[in-house]
């Protein structure tokens, strides 16, 4: 599909009162297009084009005619196969890496179309639509169909390779050596494309080893900027207004007071701007305890509960057989009533959970709630990582079947998990 650099004028514009005078040019393959909407016509143009370099089988007569979006879906099917044999799972991974960042691109590319469709829309809307007009629209619909067709196309690539790295532990932990080993001799100036993360950084991702705050931080910020419904905290938060020393996170604070409290709101204002929050009805925060140990708190405005999340066993088991005051995690929970209030108030809500007289008694608050616990002492920052997963996914933590998709479910050996939370970095470097 192409279009002439410099669009010819008509040589005599038709008289009709919603067209001005020399307000028609041509501008192919789509005919006479009127002035106001040339540049959708140009974006639609290259946006075609772009596509074209990985979708030979698009052509501007297959999307000028209305078709299902079966049809997209059995042509890229076509394009991007299933994966080779999984046995040979380093082939796979060359072969999934190589896919489905042309799918990514594709679907980066044609993420546009609602904008310039909407863009269009607008701008038509002021003269009389023409034929033009109208086949724009098809080729938008279809351009549309076929984004749906690609992003479905991606996560059955990946959920079919979660799966096997989920079920063959062993063999996701060789090829995340592999990785690192080729990843370690990378340039230093692969890594300015995220200033925050180097190599050593992403080498925490390795078997055995403690995920460190920006690995947490960086999953954080993009997850719940995508999801825009969760603010979710970065690492240093819990330590400087929930306990009493910032660095080690072992004894939480007996109130909050009122420079907490402003410490708090600076710190709302800030995430909003930097996640793009309009609105959020859920709270996600990690903590860091003794540099050792991460596990996590999530506290939810419409299913009004306030939860701690722990994958060590220990920490579970042993404290939910004691009485409430004896409990690890029962000063945290009182700090963390006094946060709710005030993450209450910023929503513009009235809320007493620390007041006996007054008391919302449908709060639940759980300082022991019930998560898949970890085999090991290092699998913790992944399973903080997993929990926000579900929280995003589900508002909670389903638990062994309750899990609606075995790509999210927890699996006894975090393997797997970790080699997907490279691969997912590896591509937004790569963005």
């Amino acid at each position: 599909m192409s279009a002439r650099s410099s669009p010819r004028k008509l040589r005599s514009a038709p008289k009709d009162s919603n067209f001005h005078s020399n307000s028609l040019v041509e501008y192919q393959p789509f005919g006479y297009v009127c002035r106001c909407t040339r540049q959708q016509y140009e974006e639609i143009s290259i946006l075609v084009r772009n596509c074209q370099t990985y979708l030979p089988f698009l052509t501007f007569r297959s999307l000028s005619t209305v078709a299902g979006g079966s049809n997209y879906q059995n042509s890229v099917n076509r394009l991007f196969p299933a994966l080779p044999s999984l046995d040979c799972s380093a082939r796979a991974y060359s072969y999934l890496d190589v896919q489905t960042t042309k799918l990514q691109e594709l679907s980066r590319q044609l993420s546009a179309v609602a904008q310039i469709k909407s863009s269009f829309i607008c701008r038509i809307s002021h003269h009389r639509a023409l034929p033009s007009d109208n086949l724009a629209l098809v080729v938008l619909g279809n351009l549309k169909a076929l984004l749906v067709a690609i992003r479905r196309k991606k996560v059955s690539m990946e959920t079919s390779w979660w799966t096997f790295l989920d079920k063959n532990p062993e063999k996701a932990k060789t090829l995340l050596n592999g990785l690192m080993s080729k990843i370690r001799s990378y340039p230093e100036n692969f890594w300015k494309a995220h200033p925050n993360i180097n190599f050593h950084d992403f080498a925490t991702l390795a078997p055995g080893r403690w995920l460190n705050d920006e690995i947490i931080n960086h999953f954080i910020d993009k997850w719940c900027s995508q999801k825009r419904n969760t603010l979710g905290f970065s690492t240093f938060f819990a330590g400087i207004c929930l306990f009493q020393d910032k660095t080690s996170c072992l004894v939480a604070k007996n109130y909050l007071t009122s420079a907490d409290e402003n410490r708090v709101r600076r710190f709302v204002k800030r995430r909003q701007e930097m996640l793009s929050l309009k609105a959020w009805d859920a709270v996600f925060i990690p903590v860091h305890e003794a540099s050792s140990h991460w596990y996590s708190v999530r506290i939810d405005f419409n299913l009004k509960r306030i939860d701690i999340f722990d994958s060590l066993r220990e920490t579970c088991l042993v404290n939910r057989q004691k009485p409430v005051p004896q409990r690890k995690n029962t000063n945290l929970m009182l700090v963390l009533m006094w946060l709710t209030e005030i993450l209450a108030d910023i929503r513009g809500e009235t809320l007493s959970l620390t007041d006996p007289a007054e008391t919302d008694r449908s709060w639940v608050c759980d300082p022991h709630s019930k998560v898949p616990f970890q085999p090991n002492a290092y699998d913790c920052g992944v399973h903080t990582l997993w929990h926000l997963k579900h929280i995003l996914e589900y508002r909670s933590i389903n638990l062994g079947s309750q899990s609606k998709e075995d790509s999210l479910a927890f699996s006894e050996d975090m393997g797997g998990k970790r080699f997907r939370l490279a691969q997912e970095l590896l591509q937004d470097l790569k963005l």
